[in-house]
């Protein structure tokens, strides 16, 4: 069995220990080899203490250390750095005690270990965290890092600034706190994926709320930090907020629907136009050949009244086709408030001899303080051909119900005229019913215009209008506004 000194000469060199010893008293100093090796000096150095302290670059540290050690019995170490004796620089972890004899000789002893690659891997850990909490903190964009459970560890300023909340406040919250329910399952799907090692990243257009309550959309790009061991520690999230161009493409998104809308309307509008003046010029251009042949006088005057009819008939196309353009194009649009109600009533009062004649009940259920911002014209137009279609089409043998009603809901109202008339077959004409010149019942004065104007001003100031209606129970008119 080696000694106990034998076997400790061995091993030190294997954990490159260097042991040293010095007598204060006979000024004696020794070196093993590890502490050679480390000072870089030949083996047959032998130092005193000045050329011992000599080599340290703060010798005035280990000095003090020294004393220290000496007054106080106590272990100590420090890391030093000292310049061997080829001029290299190197970090040391200097540990000493101080023994003193019965005597009153003292000796210090220790040991010396090379740790300039462990500081080295410290000062680069240091200068990264450094550079990486430069680069978070003043990232133009928001950073964050977020726990597996969806908790703000860190974030930085932009990303307060981003979403008008204090340091603080975010870090009490979630990131599913602040995000649109509408986003959240697809954003906590793909971060499951990330967790479950599906993917190594994923990148989302999301929204967030701000602190105001308003809408933030913002491009989220997160990757996940695992450990050694390869379970998940944490999300690293960068959140640029993109509103405003998203709220550019939604704007851009909408145009395109109003134009295609205007197309599609449009084209519609040339082919009734195309349509109705060809056959009002066919009809001009025949009575007038058969004029310029008749010779019958008798025949040729009532030609010639026909012919007048026709242009009548030409004139109040043109008329209607005027009017329908003056809506989509905007030109007589003047928005103010109205006060519902009163508006109901006017054209109620416009109408009372014709509901007078049809022994028409109207029941209006409207607040008193409903008012919409609106052209008052189209309102009344809307208002007289819905009360004049009820008249038009209702049962001769009961007695005519219409009733009006309104409700506001949230920033918008809903106007309702309902009657208890003969109804439509909305399985056979539903696709229709708003369409130019379509009539359904075979009424002599029907022209097939009104229903095509109210909602040409309906659409015009940006509403919708729907109808219900069962044959012979009545129909139903909503309109939101």
């Amino acid at each position: 069995m080696q000694t106990k000194i034998e076997l400790y000469e061995k091993v030190t060199p294997l954990a490159h220990l260097g042991i040293w010893e010095r007598n204060l008293d006979t000024g004696e100093i020794y070196w093993n080899q590890c502490v050679r090796e480390i000072y870089e000096t030949g083996d047959d150095f032998y130092p005193n203490s000045e050329e011992a302290v000599s080599f340290y670059v703060d010798p005035f540290a280990l000095k003090t250390l020294f004393d220290d050690t000496v007054s106080t019995g106590n272990a100590s170490s420090a890391e030093l750095q000292l310049r061997t004796a080829t001029n290299k620089l190197k970090w040391v972890k200097v540990r000493m005690r101080a023994d003193i004899g019965k005597d009153g000789s003292t000796v210090v002893y220790g040991t010396i270990e090379d740790v300039s690659e462990q500081r080295n891997l410290v000062n680069i850990l240091a200068e990264r965290e450094q550079q990486f909490h430069h680069a978070f903190e003043f990232a133009p964009i928001g950073m964050a890092l977020v726990s597996t459970t969806g908790a703000w560890i860190r974030v930085n300023k932009m990303l307060c600034v981003m979403l008008g909340l204090e340091k603080e406040d975010l870090l009490k919250r979630t990131f599913q706190d602040i995000t649109h329910p509408d986003d959240l399952d697809l954003d906590l799907m793909q971060m499951n994926a990330l967790l479950d090692g599906k993917t190594d990243s994923y990148n989302m257009e999301k929204r967030y709320f701000h602190q105001n309550g308003s809408i933030i959309w913002v491009l989220l790009s997160v990757t996940l930090v695992r450990d050694q061991q390869d379970d998940p520690l944490y999300f690293v999230s960068q959140i640029k907020d993109i509103t405003e161009r998203k709220n550019m493409e939604i704007e851009r998104d909408k145009a395109l629907d109003t134009i295609k809308a205007q197309n599609s309307r449009l084209l519609n509008f040339a082919h009734i136009v195309s349509h109705n003046l060809r056959s009002h010029a066919g009809n001009i251009q025949m009575l007038t050949d058969m004029i310029s042949q008749e010779e019958d006088t008798e025949e040729r005057e009532s030609l010639i009244s026909m012919l007048g009819i026709n242009a009548v008939h030409l004139r109040e196309t043109l008329e209607h086709l005027n009017e329908v353009v003056d809506v989509r194009t905007g030109e007589k649009q003047t928005l103010k408030s109205l006060n519902l109600l009163n508006e109901i009533k006017k054209v109620e009062a416009i109408l009372s001899e014709s509901l007078k004649q049809a022994k028409a009940h109207v029941a209006i259920q409207v607040a008193s303080d409903i008012n919409v911002t609106y052209d008052q014209a189209y309102l009344e137009s809307i208002l007289l051909n819905l009360l004049t279609n009820s008249i038009k089409y209702r049962k001769t043998d009961q007695e005519l119900k219409i009733s009006i009603t309104a409700m506001s809901l949230n920033d918008k109202t809903i106007l309702a005229v309902t009657d208890n008339g003969i109804g439509i077959n909305l399985t056979l004409h539903g696709e229709k019913i708003f369409g130019m010149y379509n009539t359904f019942h075979g009424n002599d004065d029907a022209r097939g215009i009104g229903l095509f104007l109210v909602k040409n001003h309906v659409e015009a100031m940006g509403g919708v209008i729907t109808v219900e209606s069962i044959p012979g129970e009545g129909t139903k008119f909503e309109i939101t506004i």
